[in-house]
């Protein structure tokens, strides 16, 4: 009754009986061409029952090797008494007299399987919505999962029959094309697909191909931990590694600016002290990673600690990988109290122990330059033999006051905590060790132009009796870019004709790359090289497990991905799926879409433009 109102007001579920009679007379003509529209359609998919029971039948006669057609369909569904109730055999042959052909047979089993899915969406429609009036005692986010996961369902089972079997045929076609064209190219490489920005990962996999599914299997920065008590050395000084924030400025190895952009808590893990052959030393985990050197290689190679373990575990490599060496180019360039160099000179050859400073120097060119450096109030004054005070000008007076003015120099030094210590017992004060590069080398060229000396071979040394500042004279050396070790040295002295042992002594060894520029007295800069015959280098000495403990990992803007950690010791630390996603960007060229469950947006531009703008 086309024209019944009523009828029209009925809302019938989509489906389409013709689409559902052809698929089923198809397949009577063909039974082989189930096999065409077996991942689009079941018989769930069917509207009408009838037809449901029929396809059914049929697929269960084709698994059995047995033909399908109308007598042995109509048998089939006798046995069970069904016959009659979708519609006797004059129905079935019907079906199969209606369809010339089951040529079609693919685009009508698309359209029973469009239906389909658009009936179960209305239905689970409807039971969002009684859900959503009757909510059952469930909570918001929970109906919202229930419907949200229904409703992907549906789409996964949208999704069937959009691939199946392929010819190979025309896919041979394609593949003899992309040969023809990689042999062709203009540019020869090893990469035929998009390149990651990591050469030997290129080389490795010719690049992302497309169509690929490249999974990074972990989180950013997973597993390269230090210990939260590891000090990395940032603009301000060292800060432990559990006390960094994001945004703090860090040392660079080439003084290049750097900032921490990501920080991830790596629980508790298994640390190892990794010690290197002038005795610095730091720890992390296994994953941990080093930008390691070799003498084979063209350029430094990315290495975790597992894998620089399982070298040094072969004779070639024993004492021939090092690491980088930072370049000193940080620290802090406020005034100091006293001028570096005079420092330097007085921890050598000062005496804080008398009633004002006194200095020991038998070289005239000492002197000279000690008068230059320090205040133009002050001045020398000879004490008896090599030594010298260090005074006023005017003894401490000045018009308009009583009684004596304090001598700056001495307030200074008090202020620095060096008042009153013996030769043992002298430090070089934090504030210097922090300085700005200039302002430490001056204070490591004050030592040696006092207590240094260079060996006939070019080796720079110092002695010195204070266990202190010879840690401090290593982590001198060693944050202006030197390679220096330390040493124990019994001293002996003669007392009134007999051999006494004297306190012990500490011998600095220092190796840098431009040996002269640690030394003014020309004398002592004579004797030195321009360049070291040998350049020495951290070589990893030793890897060993320590403990158990809780670690961090932190990513950096430097564009080396390296940073300085205890003992001016340079680590490295990378994040791998972003630099491939910059690299394909702006390198290559193409779109990228980042999606991050962990970082925020915010923080992963910051970290993108920190590494793009170095």
């Amino acid at each position: 009754m086309p024209n019944d109102p009523q009828l029209s007001a009925l809302k019938v579920p989509p489906h389409s009986i013709e689409a559902e009679q052809s698929v089923l007379g198809g397949l009577l003509l063909d039974n082989s061409a189930i096999d065409r529209i077996a991942d689009i359609v079941n018989e769930a998919d069917f509207y009408n029952d009838a037809h449901r029971l029929m396809f059914q039948h049929i697929v269960l006669l084709g698994s059995h090797g047995k033909p399908a057609d109308a007598l042995t369909l109509a048998e089939s569904l006798g046995s069970i008494q069904k016959l009659d109730y979708v519609g006797g055999i004059s129905y079935i042959g019907a079906l199969a007299q209606n369809v010339p052909s089951a040529a079609n047979i693919r685009a009508y089993a698309q359209i029973v399987r469009e239906r389909s899915v658009l009936r179960r969406l209305a239905a689970v429609g409807t039971d969002i919505t009684d859900s959503a009036f009757t909510p059952m005692g469930r909570s918001a986010s929970q109906l919202l999962d229930q419907a949200e996961a229904k409703v992907f369902d549906i789409a996964e089972q949208g999704a069937r029959g959009q691939t199946g079997f392929v010819e190979i045929r025309p896919l041979l076609t394609k593949v003899v094309e992309r040969i023809e064209e990689l042999y062709n190219r203009d540019n020869p490489s090893d990469v035929t697909g998009i390149a990651t920005g990591y050469n030997d990962l290129d080389s490795k996999t010719s690049g992302f191909q497309p169509g690929d599914l490249i999974i990074v299997a972990g989180r950013p920065s997973m597993g390269k931990a230090q210990p939260l008590d590891a000090k990395v050395r940032t603009l301000a000084g060292w800060q432990q590694m559990g006390n960094l924030r994001i945004g703090d400025a860090l040392a660079s190895v080439d003084g290049a600016p750097s900032f921490v952009s990501g920080i991830f808590p790596q629980g508790e893990r298994q640390v190892y002290r990794i010690t290197f052959s002038d005795g610095r030393s730091c720890e992390c985990c296994a994953e941990h990673l080093w930008s390691v050197n070799y003498r084979d290689w063209p350029g430094p190679r990315i290495l975790a600690t597992a894998k620089v373990i399982s070298m040094l575990a072969r004779k070639r490599y024993q004492g021939r990988l090092w690491i980088d060496m930072p370049s000193g180019d940080y620290g802090d360039s406020s005034e100091l109290p006293v001028d570096p160099w005079v420092l330097g000179a007085l921890l050598g050859d000062g005496n804080f122990t008398c009633s004002s400073i006194r200095f020991s120097a038998a070289v005239e060119q000492m002197r000279e330059r000690l008068a230059e450096r320090i205040s133009p109030d002050l001045e020398l004054s000879f004490a008896g033999r090599i030594d010298w005070r260090i005074v006023q000008r005017n003894r401490g007076h000045q018009a308009g006051i009583a009684g004596m003015v304090g001598n700056p120099l001495t307030l200074a030094i008090k202020s620095l905590g060096l008042w009153g210590l013996k030769s043992h017992e002298k430090f070089i004060p934090r504030s210097y060790l922090d300085a700005s590069r200039a302002q430490r080398l001056d204070v490591l060229r004050g030592l040696l132009d006092t207590d240094g000396w260079v060996e006939r071979w070019g080796t720079i040394r110092y002695a010195t009796t204070s266990p202190r500042l010879a840690r401090d004279v290593v982590e001198l050396a060693r944050s202006l870019g030197g390679w220096c070790s330390v040493r124990q040295k019994s001293s002996h002295y003669t007392y009134l004709g007999e051999k006494r042992a004297g306190r012990l002594s500490y011998v600095c060894n220092i190796h840098h790359p431009s040996p002269r520029s640690l030394l003014l007295l020309s004398h002592k800069q004579s004797r030195t090289l321009d360049k070291p015959l040998r350049c020495k280098r951290p070589t990893f000495a030793s890897i060993a497990p320590t403990r158990m403990t809780g670690t961090q990992c932190i990513a950096v803007t430097h564009p080396s991905h390296l940073y300085v950690t205890d003992d001016h010791v340079v680590t490295h630390n990378t994040a791998l799926a972003l630099n491939m996603a910059e690299n394909v960007a702006l390198n290559v060229g193409l779109p990228v879409a980042v999606f991050s469950m962990e970082m925020g947006a915010t923080q992963l531009a910051m970290r993108m433009i920190g590494s793009v703008g170095k």
